[in-house]
């Protein structure tokens, strides 16, 4: 009996122990223990669920909704439109919108988005990020493209990262290790730089340098925060103040929310900036003129042929832009080339050289195509929740038809 007791008292204080040490591993973040049990009861984390008390209000400019043209005044096929929109009601989407040669041809929303709605943007808040890096070396924030990043990040100076430069960083090839391991348990680099309610120590030194920097792709989120860091330590102001003053209120805009990872804390600029569908596409329509609002560049001389000039490392990335080309019947975020396991279906190539694009999680895209005044929003979900694959080319190859379409009838 006595060992029974025995058994007991060690079994009790070994449980003593775990929760003292659980409970205290939860005061060191509660933040990050309550969206990590949202991962883990599959509830995800999103901004709804998990980040209330640390969003940032990113001030929008003196906006009005874009103009509707009438059919009968489209320079589109409403064919090709009605196509395009069928496809996307299909899939999953909560927004399409097509721009054409100054005017709004098509404008969608679906289930119960509205134009005010915001669009949780996912990874096209890195294209962001990238376009407000553009910003702050116009603004004389930031030196150069090539200036070390460790002239912001300090805590570098000093050791190998010492020599990754901004460009690098650009590129998606800062040399780090690979950031995709997918280890959700809660002690990873992986999900601790996402989802800590300080993550900045995770970031910064966390990720190991393991390649030359330049040389080798690597799509990483933590690349992306870090450039939000730099902005932040550069410009002396929260990323969505100055992500306000520099992009959003130029544009005119309408408004939206930064997550952070706690108040006050590190903007996340590698996920989940909060955007209407038209902020979306105003911003691609700055892009479609070369950077260029109320004749008057919003960026450094040269720096649309640096930002769409692809990478050494990766052919299809530009200074965190996606390329239309080269090619591929499957591309990846995460792979150069053809995919080895999971990749985006485009069925045939872009039909416009020149086409670049934001792609975020969920098939979320800016198509982009100068030479045709194009520019055209699709946001959503994924589609494989309502049993379709989507095509990455199919409805800016359809809307490219149509316009020929469009032309010869006119003709």
């Amino acid at each position: 009996m006595s060992k029974v007791k025995t058994a007991f008292k060690v079994l009790g204080a070994t449980l003593g122990v775990c929760i003292v040490v659980a409970g205290a591993l939860y005061l060191q973040d509660t933040r990050f223990w309550d969206r990590y049990y949202l991962i883990a009861t599959n509830k995800g984390v999103l901004p709804q669920s998990g980040w209330e008390d640390s969003e940032y209000t990113v001030k929008g400019g003196d906006h009005s909704l874009l103009k509707l043209v009438k059919p009968e005044e489209r320079t589109i096929s409403s064919q090709a439109i009605a196509d395009v929109t069928d496809y996307a009601a299909a899939r999953n989407s909560t927004s399409l919108l097509i721009w054409h040669r100054g005017k709004l041809q098509a404008r969608e929303h679906f289930k119960d988005y509205t134009p005010d709605s915001l669009i949780v943007g996912k990874s096209m808040a890195k294209m962001v990020v990238g376009i407000v890096i553009g910003r702050a070396i116009k603004d004389g924030y930031i030196e150069s493209l090539d200036e070390p990043a460790s002239n912001y990040i300090t805590e570098w100076q000093g050791s190998e990262k010492a020599k990754i430069t901004i460009r690098n960083m650009l590129h998606m090839a800062a040399g780090f290790e690979p950031f995709y391991t997918l280890d959700m348990s809660p002690f990873s680099n992986f999900t601790r730089s996402y989802i800590a309610g300080k993550n900045e120590d995770v970031i910064i030194n966390g990720y190991e340098l393991i390649n030359e920097p330049g040389t080798v792709y690597d799509y990483s989120q933590v690349v992306s925060d870090l450039l939000g860091l730099i902005l932040e330590r550069a410009t002396k102001q929260p990323y969505g103040e100055y992500l306000s003053k520099s992009l959003i209120v130029p544009l005119e805009a309408q408004g939206g929310q930064v997550m952070m990872n706690r108040p006050e804390g590190l903007a996340h600029t590698g996920c989940c900036l909060l955007l209407p569908s038209e902020s979306w596409l105003r911003i691609g329509i700055m892009l479609a003129h070369q950077g260029v609002v109320n004749n008057s560049s919003l960026f450094p001389d040269n720096w649309m042929q640096e930002y769409l000039a692809p990478s050494p490392a990766n052919p299809a990335m530009g200074l965190h832009i996606w390329l239309g080309e080269p090619y591929l019947p499957k591309r990846s975020w995460t792979e150069v080339g053809t995919p080895k396991k999971f990749g985006v279906t485009h069925s045939e190539p872009y039909l416009a050289s020149d086409l670049f694009l934001f792609d975020g999680s969920g098939h979320q895209v800016v198509y982009i195509i100068p030479s045709l005044e194009l520019v055209i929003v699709r946001t959503g979900g994924f589609t494989w929740s309502v049993g379709k694959e989507w095509d990455n080319a199919y409805i800016p190859n359809t809307i490219i038809r149509g316009i020929l379409d469009e032309q010869s009838t006119e003709d």
